[in-house]
């Protein structure tokens, strides 16, 4: 009976082992095929930006038959393209409506995280704001337009950045806010034996332990403001304060399209994010499962 009751285990214990392979196998295969599936656009936009357009409609999916960096070298230098004048733009307007973002969200995640800054209408204030995740962007792009219209801010960058970082309130405050009212309360005790303000608390205590957060929001607004096409459009009409997605539309047109140069554009505007998420990567990620376990 007990070599019985061995062997069966055996084979249990051997049958579960293989259902684990098999299981991280399929699993292996899936996220590789993701994978290739995400990778694939980017390395097709990326040998688009070195070939010709008349390479590129001759053959979309070739390889390039000579490497023409003369692409980035015309995108960026060329006085009739001015590309650099549309990177400066898109990167004062992001910068502007990231420390503007950064500013309220910390403040206001600060007040609604800490139980100890209880004030009338708190919850209901908190809920106003969290409602404001729910709406859909596009039933606010009339009434923020008519609001720039009226305060004379349309051609200018202002409207962007103050549109901007309206958009991103709701979110940036809630992941502040949770990410803050998981942090002990003796920290802030503490702080106040030392001698330290409020003020003082938040900016160097609890401010610094907020980093994960912090990188969390920094990232996800400056892809959206970087990115964001309709409102620049819409609220800027001046060719000279054009953003990047809206001055990337003139290699393209109803007459004719420059595809390389497109391509090229699409590559130089990517460089950015791609280089802010590399250097807040690890922190992104602390910062996007905080709250997922507690204890």
């Amino acid at each position: 009976m007990a070599l019985a009751r061995a062997a069966a285990r055996t084979r249990q214990n051997t049958l579960a082992r293989w259902r684990r392979r098999l299981t991280l196998t399929l699993l292996t295969v899936a996220l590789l095929a993701f994978t290739l599936i995400v990778i694939i656009p980017f390395i097709w936009m990326l040998l688009m930006s070195v070939r010709t357009t008349g390479e590129i409609l001759n053959d979309p999916y070739g390889l390039p038959k000579t490497i023409r960096w003369q692409n980035y070298v015309k995108l960026l230098f060329d006085p009739s393209i001015r590309f650099y004048r549309y990177f400066i733009n898109s990167v004062l307007v992001t910068t502007f409506a990231l420390i503007l973002t950064i500013f309220l969200a910390t403040f206001g995640g600060y007040g609604f995280g800490r139980r100890r800054y209880e004030f009338k209408f708190r919850g209901t204030l908190f809920t106003m704001l969290l409602f404001g995740l729910m709406l859909p962007r596009q039933i606010l792009y009339i009434p923020q337009f008519t609001m720039m219209s009226r305060y004379g801010l349309l051609n200018t960058r202002w409207s962007l950045v103050l549109v901007y970082t309206a958009m991103a309130m709701p979110v940036s405050t809630y992941l502040m806010a949770t990410y803050f009212s998981q942090l002990p309360s003796e920290l802030e005790d503490a702080a106040r034996i030392d001698g330290c303000s409020d003020l003082g608390t938040f900016w160097r205590v609890m401010l610094p332990l907020a980093r994960p957060a912090l990188s969390t929001v920094i990232l996800l607004n400056f892809l959206s403001f970087w990115n964001e096409l309709l409102l620049a459009i819409t609220m800027v009409t001046k060719p000279d304060l054009r953003t990047l997605p809206s001055a990337m539309m003139m290699f393209v047109g109803e007459h004719g399209s420059d595809y390389a140069m497109a391509a090229a554009s699409l590559v130089t505007a990517m460089l950015p994010v791609l280089i802010l998420y590399l250097i807040l990567s690890d922190k992104f990620i602390e910062g996007l499962t905080a709250g997922a376990v507690k204890g």
